[in-house]
């Protein structure tokens, strides 16, 4: 089943990109990776997660360390936001860490810089390798036709809801392999609020969570976040009615008001909205369904599809991050082989498992499956279907980072009552012309 999940998935997403990768293609890299044997060898591996995520990789690491004695993994978690503030600045000083996570959002930002380092040559000599991956799979890793970068996984997004919850409060809501429509989710919100008497929030403000959110209803209008030549694939007015659509949704009560949002942003998994049964939705990948599910030990957690557009048009895309190596580290065969430990090592899967979706690794997916917990069977089971309506995507452009930022600072404002959304959604468009076309 995972097979089928890597190669029908990935052969969709189609993510070339306009970027390019750092580091000379046909360098010899080994006089960059130092000596192992001597056991003087320290490689930085920098990640963005939870608590849960920092123990697993953690445990990654000391079993990376027990089996390669030469060489010590300084740890560097971190949450999503501070990761990629942390990761931008430690970049421009020439101090990124030896492995980092990437994610096709951000990954132009990077390569356009030279800062991801070429991994070809470390296929070729064997260091990491890639011969139970598909090629549809690897494909997403490059940067202009450059491989730089080795999937961690496959997943989709998702609604996670507290199935309890739900039902407890009359909530008409999908299977996990059926749609509803934005009319629909908004209204079984409202239903939702007026039952608890406004105790709980329907779900959480993912209006402006990142650029991916606004790719997704871009699609829902038959357009996209960015144009394959790297500019705004976007209206103006489609962006004025999916912030007015959301600021219904706050004045209504169905979502939080901004202060509550903004807040909400720096809390960690365990003391966010849902974990503390403040809100009974939360959009994330499908893979943090077991992430959420213990959060909720004595309740049923599950995997909704996200709402379509009232006339049936789907938004749904796929994704996953990736693993990179810094085009400035001075052991990057030591990087590469922690990358070759990730993918290929049945006990780092073991570890991981569905941690960042469906493993790459088609041999140790299968054998991990008999023992998967509940949750992250029922996940392979939603991604199997969610596939099937699912489509790749343009990746994002040199500037998306920056627009990230910009959008979250916009749709705060009109959280805010400081903009409309009409305001914040013709400033925001020319912000992004500015920043494409520099």
């Amino acid at each position: 089943m995972k097979k089928k999940i890597l190669a029908s998935a990935l052969c969709l997403a189609m993510m070339a990109s306009l970027a390019s990768c750092g580091g000379d293609k046909d360098a010899d890299t080994s006089n960059k990776s130092g000596d192992a044997s001597t056991g003087d060898v320290t490689i930085r591996w920098s990640w963005w997660g939870d608590t849960t995520r920092h123990e697993k990789y953690n445990q990654i690491a000391d079993k990376f360390e027990e089996k390669n004695p030469g060489i010590k993994v300084e740890r560097e978690p971190n949450s999503w936001a501070d990761y990629w503030d942390k990761l931008s600045v430690q970049v421009a000083g020439g101090n990124a860490p030896d492995m980092m996570g990437q994610h096709l959002q951000f990954a132009a930002d990077y390569s356009t810089r030279g800062a991801l380092q070429d991994l070809q040559p470390f296929v070729d000599d064997g260091t990491i390798d890639v011969s139970k991956v598909e090629q549809s799979v690897l494909d997403t890793g490059k940067m202009n036709d450059v491989f730089c970068m080795v999937p961690m996984a496959v997943t989709t997004q998702s609604l996670i809801a507290n199935k309890t919850l739900l039902d407890q409060y009359g909530v008409d809501y999908p299977a996990y392999n059926e749609d509803w429509t934005w009319d629909e989710f908004a209204a079984e919100g409202e239903k939702f609020v007026k039952a608890t008497n406004g105790e709980i929030w329907f779900t959480g403000d993912w209006s402006t969570a990142s650029m991916n959110i606004v790719r997704y209803w871009s699609r829902m209008n038959g357009q996209e976040a960015y144009t394959e030549d790297g500019k705004r694939g976007f209206e103006e007015e489609t962006l004025a009615e999916w912030l007015t659509m959301w600021k219904d949704l706050r004045d209504k009560g169905v979502i939080p008001d901004a202060a509550t949002t903004t807040e909400d942003k720096s809390n960690a998994l365990e003391q966010n909205l849902f974990s503390t049964h403040k809100s009974a939705i939360a959009s994330v990948p499908a893979n943090q369904l077991y992430l959420y599910a213990e959060q909720a030990p004595d309740e049923e957690v599950i995997l909704l599809r996200q709402p379509i557009s009232n006339d049936k048009k789907q938004g749904v895309f796929v994704e996953g991050a990736h693993w990179a190596v810094s085009s400035k580290s001075a052991h990057q065969k030591e990087a590469a082989m922690l990358i070759n430990f990730w993918t290929n090592d049945a006990d780092a899967v073991n570890i991981y498992q569905m941690d960042q979706g469906v493993p790459i690794n088609n041999e140790l997916a299968s054998q991990i499956s008999e023992n998967l917990s509940e949750s992250d069977k029922k996940c392979i089971e939603f991604v199997q279907a969610y596939m099937e309506v699912a489509s790749g995507y343009t990746t994002p452009p040199a500037g998306a980072t920056e627009l990230d930022t910009e959008l979250q600072n916009y749709g705060s404002a009109v959280g805010f009552g400081e903009k409309t959304p009409e305001e914040a959604a013709k400033e925001f468009v020319a912000k992004v012309d500015e920043v494409l076309n520099k």
